[in-house]
Order: structure tokens, then C-alpha cells, then sequence
């Protein structure tokens, strides 16, 4: 029986590549909402209204962005939380969606 070496390079390259395939398939969709982070840019842990419009005023325009900073600031302190951040995109801290 004659060994192929091209065979064995293929079978391989193929057993390096598979992991990496199904890596892919897990990673999470990047959201086009900004990051809490991001949109924090005093660092203080909460996002003022002037940081939420700023952040998203080109998505929504100045008085949408007001708007949603209304509707986002549940308990009326006049700043996000990470959580109260987290609802404008649905999304649960803490918990992950199957």
C-alpha cells in the first residue's frame, strides 16, 4: 500500500479547522446598540442623559433620544444604570438567552 502524504496534510488541516468552525457558530451577533461602556464616558457607572443623546442621536435623532432616556430611566434618578441600559436592547444582565 502506498502512503499519500497529501491525504495526511488534508485530514490534518481538516481536524485543526473543524474546532474553529464550530467556535464561530457560537459567538454572539454584535449588537448596533453602543455598549454601556461606551456610552459612560465619565466612567461613573451610570449614563447621564447628556451621554445617553450623544450616544444616540444619530440613531434616533435629539428629542427621540430624550424620549428614550424617559422611558429607559425607570426609577426616575435622572441616570441609566447598567441594567436600566441594559432593557433599551432587551437584553437580562446576568441571564443568557438558550
Amino acid at each position: 500500500m502506498k502512503f499519500n502524504h497529501r491525504i495526511v496534510i488534508a485530514v490534518i488541516a481538516a481536524a485543526v479547522a473543524v474546532p474553529f468552525t464550530f467556535a464561530a457558530k457560537g459567538e454572539k451577533k454584535k449588537s448596533s446598540e453602543p455598549a454601556f461602556a461606551t456610552v459612560d464616558k465619565d466612567s461613573n457607572g451610570s449614563v447621564s442623559r447628556a451621554e445617553f443623546v450623544a450616544a444616540m442621536k444619530a440613531t434616533l435623532g435629539d428629542d427621540a433620544a430624550g424620549d428614550k432616556f424617559g422611558e429607559l430611566d425607570k426609577n426616575k434618578d435622572g441616570k441609566l444604570s447598567s441594567e436600566e441600559f441594559a432593557a433599551a436592547s432587551g437584553k437580562k444582565k446576568g441571564k443568557k438567552k438558550k
